[in-house]
């Protein structure tokens, strides 16, 4: 049942091998604030001087890192928790509320990843909860740290402001003053936000220019028609089935959203939640059709958005054995999901590379990455387990053309002298780890011939 569970459920994600970008926040987290905050180009500081702590405290290892997220998502929960039984009371739904947003699909796996995601879900509800509570004080604190721990946190800012607009300034039964609309609280948090953030706008603006390169998918009819199904359950195109599965899904949910609307008492709340969901896609995917700019995890505040209007649909339900049913359904088909997809969209094994690799390494030998995207893992597991010979210092960018490191995958923490354009020579060789994960030992035989053996 155990190896089931680590293998086949969430469980999966904390125990799996690192990614790429898991390994670049362990690498960069250790470096000094200083270096964090001035080199990390369109990278927020927050998480990485966050995890620089943390890893002092826990250590490097893949379930350690991946705790400080899992923890972001725990404090996020409990947000959770006070905003439902302040919504529901004593009813079941006050409890069934946190237990479908654990559950989601989408925040789970976030949660377990080694990046700013686990706290990007605490900072976007803790947000959410105070601009609908008007705790003006702890919006513009968790909101400005919701900027400085991920750029799009400003595309759900832009969203409440468009929201604040609508329902308190344009549809107001009785027109404001521009005075008495200068002093409402909400602009007065809005222009409080923007100022603590605005030396980070000011570095992005500078950055800008480094977009012309990246690695953005554009978008299709296809992402349009699943997006909301996409975005619930985590869904990128892995396995290649799926799409079909998450266009019915945002059918469905679409429903769902209509059905929350149904109860007037949270209609208000609803729709709160509903612009949120649209705007941030509205705006990220519209732009995306001239420069891709979306990627999923990037706007996950859409998902817990979508968590929090299907609860509203459930408790919007008129007789209490349909509600129960719903909920029922609902609740067996996140964790059904949960434990069917880990399998299907696991991350590459690379440490099991890396065990072959230091029964055959001898002390003179070095790591050479085929490619940008295998290299920081390859710095990494070479020093792991503790006490091998083999260290980080022992680990190349194999890069025969000259080419410069795309900034996209980390070039902030990459050096010159870590980039080498040949293979050593014999006796001394070199292990060619490939993005798939398989390797091969290579050396030259003299300054010309470069050998595989």
């Amino acid at each position: 049942m155990f190896n089931f569970l680590l293998n086949h459920s969430p469980l999966l994600y904390l125990t799996q091998s690192l990614w790429r970008d898991e390994a670049f926040s362990i690498l960069t987290a250790q470096r000094s604030l200083p270096f964090i905050v001035k080199n990390l180009g369109f990278e927020p500081p927050v998480y990485y001087a966050l995890l620089h702590f943390w890893l002092k405290v826990f250590g490097t290892g893949e379930v350690a890192a991946r705790s400080l997220s899992l923890l972001g998502f725990a404090l996020a929960t409990l947000i959770v928790i006070v905003w439902a039984e302040q919504l529901f009371k004593k009813h079941w739904l006050s409890w069934f509320m946190p237990l479908f947003f654990f559950t989601n699909p989408m925040l789970l796996y976030y949660a377990f990843e080694v990046r700013a995601y686990g706290w990007y879900i605490f900072f976007a509800t803790a947000s959410m909860y105070a601009y609908c509570k008007k705790r003006w004080v702890w919006y513009v604190i968790w909101s400005t740290l919701g900027c400085y721990t991920h750029i799009y946190f400003t595309v759900f800012l832009f969203a409440q402001a468009l929201h604040w607009m609508t329902t308190e300034v344009i549809s107001a039964k009785k027109r404001k003053s521009i005075s008495t609309i200068c002093r409402d609280p909400h602009v007065l948090s809005f222009a409080a936000i923007g100022l603590f953030i605005a030396p980070w706008l000011i570095k992005i603006i500078r950055e800008l220019s480094r977009l012309r390169q990246s690695w953005f998918f554009p978008v299709n009819f296809q992402l349009i028609k699943s997006v909301l199904g996409n975005m619930f359950l985590g869904y990128e195109g892995t396995p290649w089935y799926g799409w079909k599965y998450t266009a019915w899904l945002s059918l469905i949910l679409i429903s769902f959203f209509v059905l929350a609307l149904r109860k007037k008492k949270n209609r208000r709340l609803v729709l709160f939640f509903l612009w949120m969901i649209f705007v941030p896609l509205a705006v990220i995917v519209g732009i995306s059709f001239v420069k891709p700019m979306f990627v999923n995890r990037y706007l996950i505040p859409v998902s817990i958005s979508e968590v929090f209007v299907v609860i509203f649909a459930i408790g919007s339900v008129k007789r209490e054995k349909f509600r129960a049913a719903l909920a029922s359904v609902m609740t067996i088909f996140v964790i059904a999901f949960s434990l069917w997809y880990p399998a299907h969209h696991p991350k590459l094994p690379i440490r099991n590379t890396f065990e072959q690799i230091l029964v055959l390494y001898k002390d003179d030998d070095v790591i050479l990455a085929a490619s940008p995207l295998i290299f920081f893992e390859s710095i990494y597991y070479s020093v792991r387990p503790p006490g091998s010979s083999l260290t980080g210092d022992r680990v190349y960018l194999y890069n025969p053309h000259g080419s410069p490191f795309p900034w996209y995958v980390g070039d902030a923490i990459v050096s010159s002298d870590q980039l080498v354009n040949d293979f050593p020579p014999y006796p001394m060789r070199a292990f060619l780890v490939q993005e798939d994960g398989t390797f091969e030992i290579v050396y030259k035989l003299d300054a010309a011939i470069p050998l595989a053996q």
